[in-house]
């Protein structure tokens, strides 16, 4: 078996240019906090934390500019795993982890750590059961990896198309987290602000393709690890004396417990298919912090992780992270970095649910409406909170509280200087835009790869290919700006619904592409359309409440109809062609050239004119 070497034009400086970058972070941070003290007028410190970050993140990815297809569509397979994992991590998070994962915490308390487990497992699906062999295959998409690996170009274009809905429902969903945490960062409208960030999340990536995508998302991601670190950090210190937080919040989790029952907060038993999550307006505490499935039922909890998982392992948007690493052994690595920085994030995250509704229960629960903390009192007047009712003394069941604002609502609560509540804010909308960024990268790639080429037998000229790519970028962005001006839809439903229709339409696909040699186009195309399907209809059914299933959990019935759809539908066609089995086989190589590479080398020396004599 040949195994090459690994690729060795990782840039040894990457270190010393991210360290001068966080330098510069960390001291516009402390120019922010000198000058708040100095008297500077509140705007120009809202526009120094919106505006600073945002253009070292253009720079960055105005200097990564290429015109190299290698370079434009995988980043030159060259990026060092820790770098791919990093960028990786905060892209699965998102604004959804950031901002409604930490509400949905202080909100439910436990029953919110379906969903920690789910991003978890499908990183830990990836590793394992797809990322080698995609990397292996080194296709620049999903639907080019399907189309090349059953010999197909009509499964290609319908791949496109199939991976376009949880494509667009998770573009809409981090627009809109990315909107909503600028319009709080900036006091200005959120529409504007969704223009705006789009705007400037495009001019990141459209020089440089995947190059400035990953070395933008670098950044930001550094700038959303430094502010929540920051920020849950000093809490720590001043509610444990230890500046640990994912360590330390368990002896402040025991007081709550105990605060919880001397204030006679309730108890509720969910159904089995019982889930209820809070919604992006103002809604009441549901239960106690530590009772296990109050809001979501015994049977929901283990659904939800697991189409959690199935969607964030087949998120196009996420596999697209796996190609840059230069070869198998650093996929498998930069995942491992993934799932590492990931469950250090997800241990912070419900510890700064846990301080902020520790200082709900001791500062406001049980104190008279006339006589509440003056930080509170700045909640009620921004509309983050509200007291319902007019009972002389304030009861747990009568504060509501607006889900996504939880993250920064802490640094306010703890009497931060204002510069220290917008770093939450900006680390906040950096990872939304890690995430938009990741997904609007795929759909411009899908659309000039497998929607403009993916039926000409014949590589297209790099040039065409960059160009429709930032063609496609355009169209991603103002599609977005649409989605993320119209309606009114909750945005972390968007995400759990992308997905959803992940889990449902390309998860199953993928894994048997990979693990079961037999299955052909006819039968991943059954399986996709399936998955679909069966998930857009339990989608609408469970909206409407026309069954019992709730409509995120329609995966759990498009997941399965996915898979024997496939399944069947192979048994009765014809067994895959001898040179579709070849390339099964090595693609479980764990060694060797990029199938890709390889196929897209021999096309261009066959279309070689032949030089006579």
């Amino acid at each position: 078996m040949a195994i090459t070497a690994r690729t060795r034009l990782v840039n040894p400086r990457l270190g010393t240019y991210f360290g001068i970058f966080f330098a510069s972070i960390a001291a516009l941070v402390l120019m922010a906090l000198m000058l708040e003290q100095l008297g500077l007028s509140d705007g120009v410190i809202r526009l120094l934390m919106f505006a600073g970050p945002i253009a070292c993140y253009i720079g960055i990815g105005v200097m990564a500019s290429t015109r190299e297809t290698g370079d434009y569509f995988v980043s030159g397979r060259r990026v060092p795993a820790f770098f791919n994992g990093l960028t990786l991590s905060i892209s699965a998070l998102g604004g959804a982890g950031f901002l409604a994962l930490t509400g949905t915490y202080f909100s439910i308390g436990f029953d919110a750590l379906c969903l920690g487990l789910g991003i978890v497992a499908g990183l830990l699906f990836m590793g394992v059961l797809l990322a080698p062999f995609l990397r292996k295959f080194g296709a620049y998409t999903l639907p080019s990896y399907l189309g090349r690996r059953f010999g197909s170009p009509m499964l290609r274009v319908m791949a496109a198309a199939v991976m376009a809905v949880p494509l667009l429902l998770l573009l809409a969903a981090e627009a809109r987290f990315a909107a909503y945490a600028s319009a709080w960062l900036t006091g200005m409208p959120e529409s504007l602000m969704a223009l705006t960030v789009l705007a400037c999340t495009a001019a990141m990536v459209a020089g440089g393709g995947a190059r400035s995508l990953t070395w933008s998302s670098a950044a930001k991601a550094i700038v959303a690890i430094f502010a929540l670190a920051v920020c849950a950090t000093i809490i720590a210190v001043m509610m444990s004396n230890l500046p640990l937080p994912q360590m330390t919040h368990g002896n402040v989790l025991r007081v709550l417990s105990r605060t919880e029952d001397q204030r006679g907060v309730p108890t509720f038993i969910a159904p089995l298919l019982g889930l209820e999550f809070p919604g992006d307006g103002r809604e009441p505490l549901a239960k106690r912090f530590l009772q296990s499935f109050g809001s979501v039922g015994t049977l929901a909890f283990v659904l939800m992780s697991l189409m959690a998982g199935a969607g964030i392992a087949a998120s196009p948007s996420l596999l697209a992270r796996i190609n840059p690493a230069p070869g198998i052994y650093d996929a498998r690595k930069s995942v491992g970095w993934a799932v590492l920085i990931t469950g250090i994030l997800l241990l912070t995250l419900p510890a700064m649910a846990v301080f902020l509704r520790a200082l709900l229960l001791e500062q406001v629960v049980g104190q008279p409406v006339d006589r509440l903390p003056a930080w509170f009192q700045s909640l009620q007047e921004a509309g983050i909170a509200r007291i319902a009712g007019s009972a002389p003394t304030v009861s747990f069941s009568s504060v509501t509280f607006e889900r996504d604002a939880a993250l920064f609502a802490l640094p306010l609560a703890a009497g931060f200087p204002q510069a220290l509540v917008y770093l939450a804010l900006a680390g906040a909308l950096a990872a939304a835009m890690t995430g938009l960024a990741a997904a609007m990268t795929a759909a411009a790639t899908i659309f000039s790869e497998d929607i403009v080429y993916g039926l000409r037998p014949e590589t297209p000229p790099d040039a065409a290919r960059i160009n429709t790519a930032r063609i496609g970028l355009g169209v991603a962005t103002i599609v977005t700006v649409w989605l993320a001006t119209v309606g009114s839809a909750d945005p972390f439903r968007l995400f759990l619904w992308s997905l959803c229709f992940s889990a449902s339409a390309i998860f199953p696909v993928l894994v048997l592409s990979i693990w079961w040699k037999r299955l052909n186009a006819w039968g991943a195309a059954a399986g996709m359309l399936a998955g679909a399907f069966t998930a857009a209809f339990g989608i609408l059914l469970g909206e409407t409440g026309a069954w019992a299933l709730p409509g995120v959990l329609a995966g759990a019935v498009g997941l399965p109809a996915g898979v024997l759809a496939a399944m069947a539908v192979t048994r009765i066609t014809p067994a895959p062609r001898a040179d579709v089995l070849e390339r099964v086989f090595e693609m479980r190589v764990p060694g060797g050239e990029t199938l890709y590479d390889r196929e897209v080398r021999r096309q261009r020396l066959k279309a070689r004119p032949v030089q006579g004599p």
